[in-house]
């Protein structure tokens, strides 16, 4: 936990109690605090204006200037004498896993209506990484579907089984910003296709489709200049007379099989290839990357956190259809909302623009 310094003076000001002096702290006329259980605050009152005024706690409003009022000393030190250096007052506030801490006051017990609420507040867990493993995302999802207890082994293969069907739809349901990827392929003299079987070092072999496309030109790495490439169809690549065409590339077609293949037309010249330099002259375009596969029990998911909520809702209605029937359309409504909120929270938030487009058919 931490430890948390205020410096306290005394001086003219107005509160709740009035005008009179007040207790200042950082500067601020008797501010409300807030106390995080757990944490140490240090007060210090070196300033020669604490004189006579040593600041204390109390779980009743101002204390012992009230009637009935008594000092709070469970972890409270107080060291010195209000107004001289090194003098201070000291509180731990009592950990939540303990007694916890009341609402406190503090105040000066020689001058009424100095201070104000001190709040003790419960600490929070102060990390951010929850990544449930996948077989909390199947139990999670067993749960939802009503059906309770010990998963036998077969059940757990065919949980996994369906979690991986569900990320393969989810690649019918657009493009997934975490799985976004950038390739840079060398070009070739000549070469219209590249593929992961022609070069394997440089080109995906986890790719599902192309986003956005362009020629690059780093033989000035000091001012490297990058040209768009157009996407064509299967129908307009193939209208293409000559497709060994040699040039600078300026349109692409994408072979979407089981490993895809990308056709450069013009396949590139001399002038915008180099085998001694192979970075000089490079293919560079962005891709939906598949998902990665739900791999042993205790790995965890290749999806980002925000479609967390989603992936639990789709493997739950993906299993209610195998062991609860009778709540797969509940579930599935839960999923279809689940999943549009995720989409919805899953852009780059920018400004939309509406331009022309030209299409050159489906390529059927």
């Amino acid at each position: 936990m931490a430890t948390i310094t205020y410096t306290v003076t005394v001086a003219s000001g107005t509160n709740a109690f009035g005008t009179a002096n007040k207790f200042f702290i950082n500067g601020e006329v008797s501010p409300v605090l807030y106390l995080q259980e757990g944490n140490t605050y240090i007060f210090d009152q070196s300033a020669a204006s604490n004189a006579g005024n040593t600041l204390v706690f109390s779980s009743t409003k101002d204390g012992t200037n009230t009637v009935g009022g008594a000092n709070y000393t469970a972890g409270v030190t107080v060291t010195g004498i209000a107004g001289q250096a090194g003098s201070k007052t000291t509180i731990n506030v009592a950990p939540v896993r303990t007694t916890g801490a009341p609402v406190l006051f503090y105040y000066s017990a020689t001058l009424a209506g100095t201070g104000n609420t001190a709040q003790t507040i419960s600490p929070t867990s102060e990390t951010t990484s929850f990544d449930p493993q996948i077989d909390e995302i199947i139990e999670e999802a067993y749960e939802r579907t009503g059906v309770r207890g010990t998963r036998t082994g077969y059940q757990l293969r065919s949980a996994r089984r369906s979690l991986n069907i569900l990320f393969q739809e989810w690649a019918n349901r657009g493009v997934h910003l975490w799985k976004v990827k950038l390739a840079k392929i060398p070009l070739i003299q000549g070469q219209a296709e590249y593929s992961y079987a022609t070069d394997s070092v440089n080109f995906p072999d986890d790719m599902t489709s192309i986003l956005e496309a362009y020629y690059r030109n780093n033989s000035n790495t000091a001012a490297p200049s990058d040209v768009a490439l157009t996407q064509i169809s299967r129908s307009a690549y193939s209208a293409t007379p000559n497709k060994l065409t040699q040039g600078t590339p300026s349109q692409y077609y994408m072979d979407r099989k089981i490993n895809p293949s990308i056709f450069l037309y013009a396949t590139p010249s001399a002038s915008v290839s180099s085998t001694t330099t192979p970075s000089s002259f490079q293919f560079c375009f962005y891709y939906l990357a598949k998902i990665q596969d739900a791999g042993s029990y205790n790995y965890t998911s290749d999806v980002v956190n925000r479609f967390y909520p989603c992936m639990m809702s789709g493997l739950a209605y993906y299993l209610s259809q195998k062991v609860s029937p009778e709540r797969s359309g509940e579930l599935e409504r839960r999923y279809e909302s689940e999943m549009l909120r995720a989409l919805d929270a899953d852009n780059q938030g920018t400004s939309s623009f509406i331009s022309p487009q030209t299409f050159y058919g489906d390529g059927v």
